[in-house]
């Protein structure tokens, strides 16, 4: 949980150094990094509002870490099916090559992250 002023926050996994932690279905592990992760299935109706509200959660999310627990970072997972469907597709390029996001890929059957995609610095167009 976050908090800033008066609101509340839930972020959906949290991991310190060598801590295991097991959620409903993914297991992170980081060795030496503090991590908050953003748990997005996007599968719904539409991928593309879900994805808009994604993005818009993790930037607010990134900025109360940044206040309040600096030391730690925000991942968003997604599954590979989603990663896979609409990352590999020119918009979901843009948004990992053009923002400043951090990804988490899950293989749901297995349950464990299969691809840790880092920041990228923003490009200038």
């Amino acid at each position: 949980m976050l908090t800033y002023g008066e609101r509340f926050l839930f972020v959906d996994l949290g991991a310190e150094e060598n801590q295991e932690v097991v959620g409903n279905f993914i297991g992170a592990t980081c060795a030496n990094l503090r991590i908050a992760v953003e748990i997005k299935e996007l599968r719904g109706q539409s991928v593309i509002v879900e994805l808009e509200q994604a993005i818009g959660q993790y930037v607010l999310y990134r900025l109360l870490l940044n206040r309040i627990d600096p030391e730690r970072s925000i991942y968003l997972a997604i599954p590979d099916k989603a990663y896979h469907e609409l990352f590999t597709e020119p918009i979901g390029e843009l948004v990992i090559r053009d923002l400043p996001l951090q990804l988490l890929v899950v293989d749901m059957k297995q349950t464990e992250v299969i691809k840790w995609i880092p920041e990228r610095p923003i490009e200038k167009s």
